[in-house]
């Protein structure tokens, strides 16, 4: 696998990032932190790290760990000590809050732990945008009329929907842009437009009466449903992958040119791929062509280095599409850009 990804990249003019098995602090580590309200995981590993996504080795993680890491909380300090020669942070059993570190010790409420990556940057696409199957999104439930037949729907009206089978919340969406990969032209899934919020009020047989609680953008008639995905939290810490995945970025969430620091944009690399939640890329530029002459004087082209440009977060991940917030970028990031794991710095 890693000699046919290596053959790809020289196929096609690229260089590999350089990755090291060191972990180097900044100069400025702290060796006491505390933990404040709205910081993150990738905020704290900064201050320690040059390179955040190795958070995981600075807290000497195992795979289970990384994946349903300790929560941490405001109040919480942080030690910066050594074991055998290598850096590890640890929580401090001297802290002003009782630090338990079972499972089951925690009681305190998920909202008032710090989240891996900003939680408001990410918070309104924890349930959307949501990438389907054009057929069978067709069979989803469809709200079929409106308030006093009006087409367009507003917060506090009633709708009426057919296939509504459970109560509860209900998602409005409808069929986007379709997510093509940009090397074969192939059919990763559908981008679904979000449209709001609704309850359901009255469940009949035929037809099922819904109360809309909020409009994103809108709601039509039309548009399908979708149950309400449960509330999530991500608390994945930052990791690279385990093998050499490689791919590109096929959209800007809202069509942004030009995405920057916080936007989101999707990938075309999925659960099928071995991504996960939790994963950091880098996002990599092409270089330009120059020309070089040599002694005798005869130029020819040389392409410059591919170059690390940025960093992302997977938090949202589907079969054959992954959704990621760009954390930090030296520029402005566009569609096709390159994604493979990150440089360590």
């Amino acid at each position: 696998m890693r000699k046919s990804i290596i053959s790809l990249a020289l196929a096609l003019g690229l260089a590999l990032p350089a990755f090291s098995d060191e972990l180097t602090l900044r100069p400025d580590a702290p060796t006491r932190y505390t933990v404040s309200k709205g910081d993150t995981l990738w905020g704290i590993a900064g201050h320690y790290l040059k390179s955040p996504w190795q958070w995981p080795r600075l807290w000497n993680m195992n795979k289970a760990d990384i994946r349903n890491p300790h929560l941490i909380y405001p109040g919480d300090v942080l030690t910066l000590g050594y074991v055998n020669g290598q850096p590890r942070l640890s929580l401090a059993s001297g802290a002003s809050r009782e630090v338990k570190l079972s499972p089951q010790a925690r009681i305190e409420d998920l909202d008032q732990a710090i989240s891996s990556i900003p939680a408001d940057a990410i918070e309104p696409f924890l349930k959307r945008p949501l990438v389907v199957d054009a057929a069978q999104f067709a069979l989803a439930p469809r709200i079929v009329a409106g308030p006093d037949e009006r087409i367009t729907i507003s917060q506090g009206d009633s709708v009426y929907a057919t296939g509504v089978a459970e109560t509860g919340s209900w998602q409005a969406y409808r069929l986007g842009k379709p997510l093509l990969d940009p090397d074969t032209k192939a059919a990763l899934g559908v981008e679904a437009s979000y449209g709001g919020d609704l309850t359901v009020d009255k469940l009949r047989p035929d037809i099922q009466t819904l109360r809309v609680r909020a409009v994103a953008e809108e709601i039509l008639v039309g548009d399908r449903l979708v149950r309400a995905p449960k509330e999530q939290f991500v608390s994945y810490a930052p990791h690279p992958p385990e093998t050499e995945l490689r791919g590109k970025i096929i959209s800007s969430y809202n069509g942004i040119s030009g995405a920057a620091q916080y936007s989101t944009v999707a990938l075309n690399l999925g659960e099928r791929d071995g991504v996960e939640v939790g994963h950091v890329f880098g996002i990599y530029k092409k270089g330009g062509s120059i020309k070089i002459a040599d002694a005798a004087g005869k130029t020819r082209d040389t392409a410059l280095p591919l170059e690390q440009a940025g960093r992302l977060f997977v938090y949202r991940v589907f079969d054959k599409v992954s959704y990621g917030l760009i954390l930090d970028s030296k520029g402005a990031i566009y569609v096709g850009d390159l994604i493979a794991p990150p440089e360590t710095e």
